[in-house]
């Protein structure tokens, strides 16, 4: 959904944007940079959006609109606190640096992606060290796999990993509804 849900979003607009010389930002998130085991799918889409973004940036240059790309960590959302109920991205989110597993208020987010827009920035990192994975990020699935090989058989031990489905109000507003019981 994310991946379709941006390239969905941006065409439906594309024509305010020709008719404006607007600017179009999208979240693609750190899971766009650096995988994550036990996120496969929500980080592949992610780095699906990083890439529709710099195609779509291409596409509407000579246009004049602009396209940026929002590199969030944690915010607080219904999403990320649904996270801590499932052992597997607890567990996740505690083996990252203590920087990266920092969850960041809504607000603080909300305020720099508003300042981006306002500026055209073709990418906003929030918080701003995430800049930095750039510089490392050809390193990081080595790195990731090395210690996902000790660690991932440790927490399989002590907690079986379970899907965890979609997290939040939104993904749960995404889920097909229960058929009601006869």
């Amino acid at each position: 959904m994310n991946l379709v849900g941006s390239a969905v979003t941006a065409r439906a607009h594309l024509p305010a944007l020709f008719d404006t010389c607007g600017y179009f930002l999208q979240v693609a998130s750190l899971a766009s940079i650096g995988a994550a085991p036990m996120m496969s799918a929500y980080c592949a889409s992610k780095a699906g959006v990083e890439s529709f973004c710099h195609s779509l940036r291409a596409e509407v240059a000579h246009r004049r609109v602009g396209v940026g790309i929002a590199y969030i960590n944690w915010t607080d959302t219904d999403m990320i606190r649904d996270v801590d109920a499932h052992a597997v991205l607890r567990e996740l989110r505690g083996h990252m640096p203590p920087p990266a597993r920092t969850v960041y208020p809504a607000p603080f987010v909300a305020e720099r992606l508003v300042r981006a827009v306002e500026r055209r920035r073709p990418s906003v990192y929030v918080p701003s060290w995430l800049r930095a994975t750039q510089l490392v990020r050809a390193a990081m699935p080595p790195v990731v796999t090395m210690l996902s090989r000790r660690e991932l058989p440790r927490l399989a031990a002590a907690h079986p990993f379970e899907a965890t489905g979609l997290l939040g109000a939104g993904g749960r507003a995404d889920s097909p509804a229960p058929e009601p019981s006869a």
